[in-house]
């Protein structure tokens, strides 16, 4: 009667434990997915940000030298050289914010800093290339803007090629931070799922291995039971 007793209840302890083990298996599995497809869309609204941002700073760019031109071209015309020049600044103000955030953009990402900070010291000294230009600029002469463009033309086409290699950067870095996050993270996922299979695989050997091992007398006491 005590072997009874004291057979039956390691074996369902062993089972309790067991599907516990298993439960806490499938748990941990689910919150390692979770945190694999939480930092995959982290990483890839990173990478978003930068391309968005730098796509801003571009927009700003051409905005600001169309205003330009636009505000030679009416420098005859007091009222509409006016609005133009008002939206040139008014471009160029905008553009030192785009190309900050683009900048803290870029640092979030992991991204080195070095080429935007570079594109921005040479933005700055293309302001001031537009406003010594500007300078002069004298509206009672009608080709007086020929003399002024020509102190500009060129100036903003290496800018301009910044740009395309900045874009293409960090088109390079997102790829290759997304193709390096992917293969990790997998890794990571099939050891977890390795880990909850081999519990669930414990589980059931437990109780194939305790039911081979079972007490004969409790056998015995089974059969004549089903008979």
């Amino acid at each position: 009667m005590n072997n009874s007793i004291y057979s039956g209840k390691p074996l369902k302890i062993f089972i309790v434990l067991i599907t516990l083990l298993s439960i806490f298996g499938g748990y941990q599995l689910s919150q390692l997915i979770y945190r694999i497809n939480s930092d995959y869309m982290q990483r890839t609204k990173k990478m978003l940000a930068m391309e968005r941002s730098l796509e801003d700073v571009n927009n700003v760019f051409s905005r600001q030298i169309q205003e330009w031109k636009d505000m030679l071209l009416r420098a005859d015309d007091t009222e509409l050289y006016n609005k133009h020049r008002q939206a040139f600044f008014d471009a160029s103000l905008t553009l030192q914010g785009a190309f900050q955030r683009t900048k803290s953009a870029i640092r979030d990402a992991g991204m080195d800093t070095s080429f935007i900070e570079h594109m921005i010291n040479d933005n700055e000294a293309l302001l001031s290339d537009y406003l010594a230009a500007k300078s002069m600029l004298k509206q009672q002469q009608i080709d007086s803007f020929r003399e002024v463009d020509k102190q500009i033309i060129g100036t903003d086409r290496h800018l301009q090629n910044d740009f395309a290699a900045l874009e293409t950067e960090i088109r390079d870095f997102s790829n290759q931070q997304l193709n390096q996050i992917m293969p990790a993270q997998w890794n990571r996922y099939l050891l977890g799922l390795l880990g909850a299979i081999s519990l669930l695989v414990m589980a059931i050997l437990g109780f194939v291995f305790a039911s081979l091992f079972q007490d004969p007398d409790n056998k015995v006491a089974a059969n004549r039971s089903v008979i």
